[in-house]
Formats: structure tokens, C-alpha cells, sequence
């Protein structure tokens, strides 16, 4: 157990070293390795880059991860209260425009209406969140940023000297009625350590602000997850997990929308299956000079979306979609000095493959269609130290990529070159400024391209476009990070971070309405046929702030974002989430108790050229409660109430705009935890 101990800390302990910044000898900063995939303390990192802890998922009880990340600057879910809908945005981009990881697997999805992650929070060791262009490391996807999901593992969980350990946890939320039943056994014999995981949840109609409800929405997931690793020695470790996601859900078939809301309440509702299957093989090893570092990830992902037909749509068939994403990544990093200058070179080749299938009543299905997505890269990054108070960091990234559509001809290749350089000036030893350019894309996806939906009988129409070119934006960052002790008392610390950021943006790709027709049986009303298709010439603009005072067991923290997104050859305004201001309040208390508030102002969206996307501004605020019951080691008692004055509000989001459903209204939480 030593050894593993030692091997946790290890990460961090190099990463100091590199960055040579001072830490008091009782506290280790957070390191982050998604921002430049190398690891280096969180205060010091050269980009917007946030990290949270499995300490603060638990504390916010976050059931969903849209729950846990939605307070963060430049980060949103919109999509409604279904977690199902709740898709993740990054300075405005969303779905394949932003990378999603799960223990370093990509986690792609054919479907744009449905949320990407399936994830219990449960399983999770923290969270790590990118903002910014990142396809110099990543490749295709890397407009907005990365989200990584980092899974936990035996060693996280087991004290020095403990060698087998288990927990559960029972939760309940009033707004859904919802229950979460997790479990888990971890232990660790010599070179090996094991972990499993099981969690279920059941859930019904959801209670919306003001008292409305949200239904159907009657639904039940289960989860479980396989993690073995084995350590050889002090350098090396494999690491094998596999996890699983199976839900089902009586629904809107989008799950965005309000079936009471829809054209003539007629928006079809069916019984949604959602499997997805992942197995990840991790190789990894430190060099002799316990610096040098080497990472094989190999790991393919099975996600499968289903619906049974709806004996009030007779005329609607059963429908099934299928996401099968292969990959294998490879990563090495070498420490070494010429002359007076160090580096920390790395270098990777990263490979993916998405083969999509979908079927309609056992017929390919138009909107989804069959075909595969190909995708090579290779990447190159050094960072330069080229004297205590200054780096440099440039990164290179070629790839190649092919997108094909089974049984037919139509085949699109192309290329891409993306840079990045960062120049980071150490002012003073607790501040760091920084700027950078990046240049990021991404390919057309098969949907984008190939959908081909035409038809009266149809709630919406879509039109294929097969010259859909790449995106590519282009982004100038400066920013600031800040540490200071000391302030107002001995032990204060007062944390900054700032960005301000501009983009000009080739070929964004934008849903458009090229035209309507008249509906039929069973739908009624005006149907609109949409395409995507390229913006020559976008600019992007905006800033992010967050904030942090601690004073002994009290915290102060504040986060503000704001983005502005213009067609630049119409001056239309573009999709771009409004100004949102997140004021929060950690307080520890006598007799193991612990209390948060948390308070959330956004402004309202009142700019957007598409007029229906518009909403109004709101506050919603949260409080909670934690309670380590004295005499019993592990068990805690979590009370949160979500929503406290019950707001009734909508979400900004990009799509189901003539649908707005109202999100949660006031949500009671209970639940209580116990380590064994």
C-alpha cells in the first residue's frame, strides 16, 4: 500500500519540481494533466482550465454531471432538467465542437440531442475542464476545449496502510422523485489493486419551478464499473476497467422537449433504451530518472440509443442508432537541457475510427446515417524553460481524416495543421501571466453532412450537404493566475484567475432553415427543412474571472463569464451564452458540520438573431449542509436544497428552441453515505 501511496503522489511531486513553485509543506496543489497532457499544478497552468475534486462532487450531490460543472465560467448545459438532454457547452461550442474524455477514451455520439456522458458522478475521481482551442493536442473537436472524466480507482480510495476498503451511499431528490443506490469494494494485495462498482437510480415526472410538471419522464439506469490495476514496480502500471451504462426511459424521443408544448401537443413520446459499453487498456511508465514519462491508452466504446414504437404514432416505426468508437492513443515525454534552457518535449500519435449505424423499422434510417469517420494525428509540444521567469510552450499537431457513408461513393478526405504557442512570464512567484495562439477545427460529421430527411408526414425536415467544409477557429488568449498569503491574517490565501480571449472563426457550421412546408397526419402546423451549413466568417470574443478567498474553514469564491459570437458579413448575432455571475459561501461548522450557498445570476439572452433562442434573466440559489457524525468514522449525512426560492426559469441552449422547458423548480436532497 506504501508503494501505491507513494506512486499517487508521485505526479504532483514532479510536477512541482518542474514548475519550481514554493507550497507549504502540509498542501500539495491540484495537478491537471487535460490542459497540456503533462502534468502540472492547477495554479500554474497557461490556459482557462478548471478542476473538480470528488470531494466537491460529493458536496454538491450532484446527481447528473451537467449539475457539477454547470457553475463553472463559459461552461453550460442547457437542453432542460432531463438529464438526458442536458448537452455540455464550452465558450459556446457544443457537441463534436468540444472533446470528451473518459479516462483518456473519447466518448463520441452520433445523436446531437442527447446528452454524450454517461457517467455516475459516484465513479468519478475529478473532473478536469478546458476551455479554450485544444485540437494541438487532441485533433478534430477542439474549438470549445476538453471535458475529461477521470474514473476512480482502489489506490484513490484506500488510506496508507489499508488494504481492503468498501462504501455506499443512499441518496433522494423531491424534485423527480428520484432515488441513487451506489456500492463499491476496493483492496489491494502486493502488486494489484481491484475496484467494483455498482449504482442505480429510478426517477419519475419532474417538478418544475413554480409547480408545473414535467412528464413523462419515468425512467430507471443502472451502472457498474471494473477497475484492476497492476504495478510491476515503482515506474510502471496497467490499468483495465470496464464500465457500463444501461438505461431506460419513458420520454419525449428528444428529450429537450415538453410533450405538452409541441405543435398541436403531438411531439411522439416512446420508451428510450440507452446502453453504452466501454473497455479502456492503460499502459504507463516513468523513466529512469523518474522524470521521462510514457502512456499507451488502447480503449473502444459501444453506445446504443433505441425506442419502441408508440401505439399512438402508428404511422412512427421503432428506431435504433449505434456509436462504436475505436481508438488507441500514445504519448512520451522527455526531460532534458540544452545548454541553460530545459525542456519537457512530448510527442504522440493519437488514432479514432466512429462507424455509425441506424435503422428505421429495419430500414436505414435517413436522419442517422450508416458510415465511418477516420481520423490520424500525430502531435509534438515542448515546453521551453528558457529561464526562471520565463517558457515558452509551442505545439504542432498534423492529422488526417476520412468520412464515408456505407454503400455508397460519396467519400470526403482532408487534412489539417494545427499550432498552438504559449508564452507565460513568472512576474512574481505567486503570479503568472500568460498568452497564447491557438489554431483549432474540426471535420464535418457524417449527420452533418449525409442527413437526408424529406417528407410532409415528418415533424422536421433535413437536407443533406456533402461540400460541408472543416471549421477552423483561431483564438488569441491573455490571461492571468494569482496566489497571495497572508492578505488579512497568517493563514488567508487569495486565489485569481483571468482570461480574456477573441476568435475569428472560417466556416462555422450552423444549422439553418432553408425552407418550410405544410405538415400531415399525425403532425400539424408549419414544418421547417434545416441544413447545415458553413458561416464564411464569425468572430468570438469574451473573458472569464474566478475568484477565491480562504480564511481558516471559510471560503469566498466567485466565477464570471461572458461571450459575444457575430457573423462578421451580416452582423447577425450568433449562438453565445449570456453573462453568468456565480457567488458561493463554504463555511465548517462546530460538530462535523459543514454549509454551503451557492447564488447564480444570468443575464438574459435579449441579443441573439434568432430571435426564438432569446431568454429572459434569472437568480437561482442553492444551500446545503454536511454533517461527519461524530464517533462514526465515514458516515455522512448530506442535506441540499437546489433551487431555493423555486425560480421558474429557461435555459439558454442552441437547439428545441420552439419547445422551452422549464428547468427543475425547488429541489429537496437527502442522502447519506458510509464507509465500511
Amino acid at each position: 500500500m506504501k508503494l501505491a501511496f507513494r506512486l499517487a503522489a508521485l505526479p504532483c511531486a514532479l510536477a512541482c519540481a518542474w514548475t519550481a513553485q514554493a507550497q507549504t509543506a502540509d498542501e500539495l496543489p491540484a495537478v491537471v494533466v487535460s490542459a497540456t497532457r503533462t502534468a502540472t499544478p492547477l495554479p500554474w497552468q497557461p490556459v482557462s482550465v478548471d478542476q473538480i475534486s470528488r470531494e466537491a462532487l460529493t458536496a454538491q450531490q450532484a446527481h447528473s454531471v451537467g449539475e457539477a460543472l454547470k457553475a463553472l465560467p463559459n461552461v453550460n448545459f442547457g437542453g432542460g432538467p432531463r438529464a438526458a438532454g442536458q448537452i455540455p457547452t464550452l465558450r459556446g461550442y457544443s457537441g463534436k465542437q468540444i472533446t470528451v474524455l473518459v479516462d483518456g477514451a473519447r466518448a463520441n455520439d452520433a445523436n446531437s440531442l442527447v446528452t454524450p456522458v454517461n457517467l455516475d458522478p459516484y465513479q468519478l475521481q475529478n473532473i478536469e475542464v478546458v476551455r479554450g482551442p485544444t485540437s494541438a493536442l487532441y485533433g478534430s473537436g477542439g474549438l470549445g476545449g476538453v471535458i475529461s472524466f477521470n474514473t476512480v480507482s482502489a489506490r484513490d480510495l484506500l488510506a496508507p496502510g489499508q488494504s481492503v476498503g468498501a462504501d455506499v451511499k443512499l441518496g433522494y431528490a423531491s424534485a423527480d422523485r428520484s432515488g441513487h443506490y451506489n456500492a463499491r469494494v476496493y483492496g489491494q494485495h502486493g502488486t494489484i489493486d481491484l475496484l467494483a462498482s455498482l449504482g442505480y437510480a429510478d426517477w419519475d415526472r419532474i417538478r418544475q419551478g413554480g409547480g408545473s410538471l414535467l412528464k413523462p419522464n419515468d425512467g430507471h439506469a443502472a451502472n457498474a464499473m471494473l477497475k484492476l490495476g497492476i504495478q510491476p514496480d515503482a515506474r510502471q502500471r496497467v490499468q483495465l476497467s470496464y464500465m457500463q451504462y444501461d438505461e431506460t426511459n419513458l420520454r419525449p424521443n428528444n428529450p429537450q422537449t415538453d410533450s405538452a408544448l409541441g405543435p398541436a401537443s403531438a411531439i411522439p413520446v416512446q420508451t428510450n433504451h440507452t446502453r453504452q459499453d466501454q473497455a479502456i487498456v492503460k499502459y504507463s511508465a516513468l523513466g529512469d530518472d523518474g522524470l521521462n514519462a510514457t502512456e499507451v491508452t488502447l480503449y473502444r466504446t459501444h453506445l446504443q440509443r433505441s425506442n419502441d414504437r408508440n401505439p399512438a404514432f402508428p404511422t412512427l416505426p421503432a428506431t435504433w442508432s449505434d456509436t462504436t468508437t475505436t481508438g488507441l492513443s500514445t504519448k512520451d515525454t522527455r526531460h532534458f537541457a540544452t545548454g541553460s534552457v530545459e525542456h519537457r518535449l512530448s510527442y504522440g500519435l493519437d488514432y479514432f475510427e466512429d462507424h455509425q449505424s441506424a435503422a428505421s423499422a429495419g430500414a436505414p434510417n435517413p436522419v442517422l446515417p450508416d458510415g465511418r469517420q477516420k481520423v490520424y494525428g500525430a502531435f509534438m509540444q515542448d515546453e521551453v524553460r528558457l529561464s526562471p521567469s520565463w517558457s515558452l510552450i509551442p505545439s504542432l499537431r498534423a492529422d488526417r481524416y476520412q468520412t464515408s457513408v456505407s454503400g455508397g461513393k460519396q467519400d470526403s478526405r482532408d487534412s489539417h495543421v494545427s499550432p498552438k504557442l504559449t508564452l507565460n512570464w513568472q512576474a512574481r512567484p505567486d503570479t503568472l501571466l500568460y498568452t497564447s495562439y491557438g489554431e483549432a477545427y474540426r471535420a464535418p460529421s457524417l449527420t452533418e453532412m449525409y442527413t437526408n430527411l424529406s417528407g410532409r408526414n415528418y415533424l422536421f425536415n433535413f437536407a443533406p450537404n456533402t461540400g460541408l467544409r472543416p471549421e477552423t477557429d483561431r483564438t488569441l488568449e491573455v490571461g492571468v493566475n494569482h496566489q497571495a498569503r497572508g492578505l488579512f491574517a497568517a493563514n488567508d490565501r487569495l486565489t485569481v484567475k483571468a482570461a480574456l480571449f477573441r476568435s475569428r472563426v472560417e466556416d462555422l457550421i450552423s444549422s439553418t432553415v432553408i425552407g418550410s412546408y405544410v405538415r400531415v397526419a399525425p403532425f400539424t402546423g408549419v414544418g421547417l427543412i434545416q441544413q447545415s451549413q458553413n458561416i464564411a466568417d464569425a468572430s468570438r470574443r469574451g473573458a472569464e474571472l474566478e475568484a477565491q478567498y480562504q480564511l481558516g474553514g471559510s471560503q469566498l469564491s466567485l466565477a464570471y463569464s461572458r461571450l459575444r459570437v457575430e457573423d462578421r458579413n451580416t452582423g447577425a448575432q450568433l449562438f453565445a451564452p449570456p453573462d453568468k455571475l456565480i457567488l458561493s459561501l463554504a463555511q465548517v461548522l462546530p460538530a462535523g458540520l459543514s454549509g454551503h450557498w451557492r447564488s447564480q445570476w444570468v443575464a438574459a439572452q435579449d441579443d441573439d438573431s434568432t430571435v426564438a433562442r432569446r431568454t429572459a434573466g434569472y437568480t437561482v440559489s442553492d444551500v446545503g449542509l454536511n454533517w461527519a457524525v461524530p464517533g462514526y468514522k465515514g458516515v455522512n449525512v448530506l442535506f441540499a436544497v437546489n433551487n431555493l426560492f423555486d425560480k421558474r426559469y429557461v435555459s439558454y441552449q442552441s437547439s428545441n428552441v420552439y419547445a422551452r422547458v422549464l428547468e427543475t423548480g425547488r429541489n429537496f436532497k437527502l442522502s447519506l453515505s458510509a464507509a465500511l
